[in-house]
């Protein structure tokens, strides 16, 4: 799995906290029938009736998916936070504002950063497209330093995590909806209303019979 930047104080110089355009692809009564599978670059999409407190009306973007577990970010819950609240260090004022957002409900001690148009190296890892993803303090000094504009950049407080088939029995259940993933859906300028805007193409909005409850639908 990704190691993650640690935001307690650390050799090398980690860094410590302070005290849409989505096909209708599936009808939303046919819940055990995947829209697309997991894989890195992929949305799961919280269904209308998933009551999980940690992930309830989520998106999460995939960053890795393997027989040995997933890992995502949760990017649709902004946190009121900015980064200078969060990241000690940080001095400049036009670089300050960066929102931070819930990544997940894993290792809150610690923050990763999705950015578009990077460079690929052994700090910064390429999920699809042009998306890449790091946790590592130097690679935020140098976007910093760059002001990298807010839609290419966005922090996120811990992340999500699944063990060893755990994600599959979830999608047997039919929790979430997977579709591909969307760059101009994560660095959306209204990030806490994608969930709705991404939900209404798979599950438009009505009265539908819990998943699982009748005939294992």
């Amino acid at each position: 799995m990704m190691a993650c930047l640690c935001l307690l104080p650390e050799p090398g110089g980690g860094v410590r906290l302070h005290a849409a355009l989505l096909p209708a692809i599936s009808s939303p009564d046919m819940p055990r029938t995947l829209d697309h599978e997991p894989a890195a670059g992929m949305f799961l999409i919280a269904r209308r009736d998933l009551e999980d407190p940690h992930f309830s009306r989520s998106v999460i973007y995939l960053l890795e998916h393997s027989p040995e577990g997933t890992t995502g970010l949760i990017v649709n819950r902004p946190s009121g936070m900015k980064l200078a609240d969060v990241v000690t260090g940080i001095s400049d004022k036009a670089t300050a504002g960066y929102p931070m957002y819930f990544g997940g409900p894993v290792q809150h001690s610690r923050v990763m950063m999705l950015m578009r148009n990077a460079n690929q190296t052994r700090l910064v890892q390429h999920i699809v497209d042009d998306i890449y993803v790091s946790a590592d303090r130097n690679v935020m000094n140098r976007l910093l330093a760059e002001n990298k504009p807010e839609d290419e950049l966005h922090f996120y407080i811990g992340h999500a995590g699944w063990t060893a088939g755990q994600l599959a029995r979830e999608l047997e259940r039919g929790s979430w909806h997977v579709v591909k993933g969307n760059a101009q859906a994560i660095f959306s300028v209204e990030p806490g209303t994608l969930w709705d805007r991404l939900i209404e193409p798979l599950e438009p909005d009505g009265l539908y019979v819990k998943a699982g409850l009748i005939n294992g639908s």
